[in-house]
């Protein structure tokens, strides 16, 4: 009976002080820690957030860049903090990739904890506008035509466009030969002039190319067509299992009292519903999502394993 008795004390008192922390938070300024640099699509998106959750918590939204490995510099400091909600991470899919690929400092599955989703975006094949590709049909008759002569560049080994064109490869049995850059704006003028053949890229970075001319679109990487691409085709429409939509999430320290996850993800997802940020998004390339903490916490375990498998498979190693 003591022990018993002892059981509903604790327990109480954990529901005690659960109650008190969420009735207590936030109460002071809040760090939105951004694994990327400033000015890019994903810390306008934190930017974007972060002044929707300024409003509704009534404290101040301090959005700190730390860039570096990925995301792994901002994500280890998102894991070594103490776990009271204070400090958020914003992150991508590069955040259960990197383990896979590189040695890590810390263990992303077990010392962070997912809050919400922020937005999907899938990515684009596209292709130097002299070649004869016109369709996905075109691409994987031209490839196999042509095995070994195809240069496709992502921006990084490990990266989620290199996996979804290694998912790609695979599936049509294609000989295309994978070509690192360190970014879109260097990989554009050789897959202009046709030193590279083709890149799988986000719809953010090609759109403007792509309206210009300047390169053609042929697939995408998501399961259902995009409407600012009509004439490229799901890569899933012909390879079932081939798609590959990366994330951005919210995270906060493993052990973040649930309330205090359920009072974050409360506020994102309204930030989520609302029009002007779906707009604002939208025109980045980015569909926003806001789900419950459980069901992000899934997919993020779910790409995890998968990515993982590949990757192994794949016998990947930083470059």
């Amino acid at each position: 009976m003591r022990r018993y008795l002892r059981l509903i004390a604790i327990c109480v008192a954990s529901l005690l002080s659960s109650g008190a922390a969420l009735a207590d938070y936030p109460d002071r300024p809040i760090k939105l820690i951004v694994g990327f640099p400033p000015g890019g699509s994903i810390d306008v998106v934190a930017r974007i957030l972060a002044e929707k959750l300024r409003i509704a918590f009534a404290q101040p939204i301090v959005v700190e860049n730390r860039p570096g490995a990925s995301g792994t510099i901002a994500a280890q400091s998102v894991a070594s903090a103490d776990p009271d909600g204070y400090s958020i991470l914003m992150t991508t899919s590069a955040v259960i990739i990197n383990p896979w690929i590189s040695p890590s400092p810390f263990d992303p599955m077990k010392e962070l904890k997912a809050v919400t989703r922020v937005a999907m975006s899938p990515y684009v094949l596209i292709v130097n506008p002299k070649l004869p590709i016109n369709s996905l049909d075109d691409f994987i008759a031209y490839a196999k035509q042509q095995p070994g002569k195809l240069t496709c560049s992502t921006y990084g080994v490990g990266s989620p466009p290199h996996l979804a064109l290694e998912m790609f490869k695979r599936a049509g049995s294609l000989d295309v030969v994978h070509a690192p850059y360190r970014s879109f704006g260097l990989a554009l003028p050789d897959l202009m002039s046709g030193l590279l053949s083709c890149s799988v890229d986000t719809p953010a970075n090609v759109e403007q190319h792509v309206r210009a001319g300047s390169i053609k679109a042929v697939a995408v990487t998501s399961p259902a067509a995009l409407p600012m691409f009509p004439g490229a085709a799901p890569m899933a429409s012909r390879y079932p299992d081939v798609s590959v939509e990366a994330w951005q999430g919210i995270f906060v320290r493993n052990g973040t009292a649930q309330p205090i996850v359920d009072r974050i993800n409360g506020e994102l997802v309204k930030a989520l519903r609302d029009p002007d940020v779906i707009k604002r998004m939208s025109d980045i390339g980015f569909t926003p999502v806001g789900d419950p903490s459980d069901a992000a916490a899934k997919v993020v375990s779910s790409d995890y394993e998968r990515y993982g498998a590949l990757i192994k498979s794949m016998k990947l190693k930083s470059e």
